[in-house]
């Protein structure tokens, strides 16, 4: 029988591996109000941008992505534009899906105690601490390069001219992924420990 913890750890992987799929595949990063930026060719007035897809005119209300550009389109249009730093944060977010699935795989088993004689806690703890590094390093790089060179806000605030680059909710969709990265990885680990100390005994 699975103790509380570890069914806890599992329930946390679970939703950092749905919020990563989330964030990385939606096209909410930045959000451009009234404002023309040459990042994610976002030329028109309203522009949401995301790790892979722009949609200009903002979110579509009726669901569909008629509106939006993928990146990979037209031969790679947009992605060859990007900066070099936005390129490492797609990578890295493409890893932390990874290693967020390998540690949901990984927990999933270990509660099914199909591995005797090894720890699959402490294994399903290193994919989860693995997935908030990326997740981390992620969310810093695109924080900072966003508002260092592109001047985006944390909040909308009112302006003269109403132009405003603002961290859209996949951004922070992205950060709840890394907290819960982070507990599921420390829970994963004291349980591991646990097991390991009970099993010498």
């Amino acid at each position: 029988m699975a103790s509380c913890l570890v069914v806890t750890a599992v329930l946390l992987v679970l939703i950092t591996t749905v919020a990563t799929i989330v964030c990385f595949a939606m096209p909410n990063w930045l959000h451009f109000v009234n404002k023309q930026d040459t990042l994610c060719q976002c030329s028109a007035t309203n522009c949401d941008c995301g790790l892979w897809i722009s949609c200009l005119g903002g979110p579509a209300t009726s669901g569909i992505l008629d509106n939006c550009n993928w990146f990979f389109s037209d031969n790679f249009r947009i992605e060859k534009d990007l900066p070099d730093w936005f390129k490492a944060v797609q990578g890295l977010m493409s890893c932390a899906v990874a290693s967020s699935m390998l540690a949901l795989l990984i927990g999933l088993l270990s509660l099914c105690n199909v591995c005797k004689g090894c720890n699959a806690h402490q294994a399903a703890g290193a994919f989860a601490n693995l997935t908030f590094l990326l997740i981390a390093v992620s969310v810093c790089v695109f924080g900072a390069k966003a508002y260092l060179d592109h001047e985006a806000e944390v909040l909308t605030k009112e302006s003269s001219t109403g132009n405003q680059l603002i961290y859209g909710w996949g951004f922070w969709v992205a950060v709840g992924a890394g907290v819960f990265a982070l507990l599921s990885s420390v829970i994963y680990y004291c349980v591991g420990h646990a097991s390991r100390n009970y099993d010498e005994c």
